[in-house]
């Protein structure tokens, strides 16, 4: 069964999510899940996603507009990021800026009518999230009067947890499975293209997203592949700039510690308790600032 995926194509340029809720009729479940309506035609529904690809931060994750009333945004997360409400201020200004063709009526004496914009974070990574919060636009300013706001409402989709919402949305809900079991796979030690294989296989064999993962399976090992090096690669990134600001901050002190004592930068060293063996380094990056 390995070698079906062995010609998936490693370039692809999406992820599942977005590719799967790319659907009106999968996209209008989910939004009658998160507003409480009951739309039944997917002609309601225009979608009008920013394009671009995940490693660009030009894009957003899938919109639309519903009826000419609301004008949804829905981005998906593997990992916290505290300032999705400016975000998604910055999306949603696009969208309803695109929906203004004629700009001279900007200022004319008639007001402008618009879909009411709903943002939501559908979040399902490993840290401990809670079920539902907000997430506010005024939480970014130094000081609040409440003249300013935008909430966008956060959920944790983990399929292993209680979510109110999976329940309520059945593709959601195998969206999450899905990511759930490709998890699964990999805290039981399978290498990663074996855990995304076997969790494609098992929702196959399950009747969890079956259709579109019969027909685009080798796409779906290539997005979830490319997902998970990329974030991989971001872990890797933020430590190695966390160290990288450890280290000019050390090197600040030493220098500051050699000026006020005029002391040599063994003595600095040994002042700041830098161990033995790293102080060549430290000795050998002091030279190189100095040059």
């Amino acid at each position: 069964m390995v070698d079906k995926f062995l010609g998936a194509n490693s370039q692809y340029r999406d992820s599942v999510f977005r590719d799967y809720f790319n659907d009106k009729v999968r996209l209008l479940s989910l939004c009658n899940a998160l507003l409480g309506t009951d739309y039944t035609d997917p002609n309601l529904l225009e979608i009008n996603t920013l394009q671009g690809n995940f490693f660009s931060g030009q894009k957003n994750d899938i919109s639309c507009r519903i009826d000419d009333k609301w004008l949804i945004l829905i981005e998906h997360q593997s990992s916290v990021n505290p300032n999705m409400a400016f975000r998604c201020l910055l999306y949603a200004s696009q969208l309803l800026n695109n929906l203004v063709t004629n700009k001279d009526t900007l200022y004319q004496g008639e007001l402008l009518i618009f879909p009411e914009p709903q943002c939501f974070v559908f979040y399902d990574g490993d840290d401990s999230e809670p079920l539902t919060k907000e997430i506010r636009l005024s939480d970014s300013f130094y000081t609040s009067k409440g003249l300013m706001e935008f909430i966008v409402t956060s959920y944790n989709i983990n399929y292993d947890l209680n979510q109110p919402l999976l329940r309520n949305c059945r593709y959601l809900n195998d969206y999450s499975t899905l990511v759930g079991k490709v998890k699964q796979g990999l805290k039981a030690k399978l290498s990663r293209r074996e855990a995304i294989i076997q969790a494609i296989n098992w929702c196959i064999e399950n009747d969890v997203m079956t259709g579109y993962l019969t027909v685009k399976r080798d796409e779906v090992f290539s997005m979830l592949d490319l997902q998970w090096n990329f974030d991989e690669a971001k872990v890797a990134w933020f430590k190695q700039g966390e160290k990288k600001g450890k280290e000019n901050k050390l090197l600040e002190n030493l220098r500051s510690v050699m000026e006020s004592f005029n002391v040599s930068v063994e003595k600095a060293m040994d002042v700041l308790k830098i161990p033995k063996e790293e102080q060549p380094y430290y000795t050998a990056k002091l030279k190189a600032m100095e040059k």
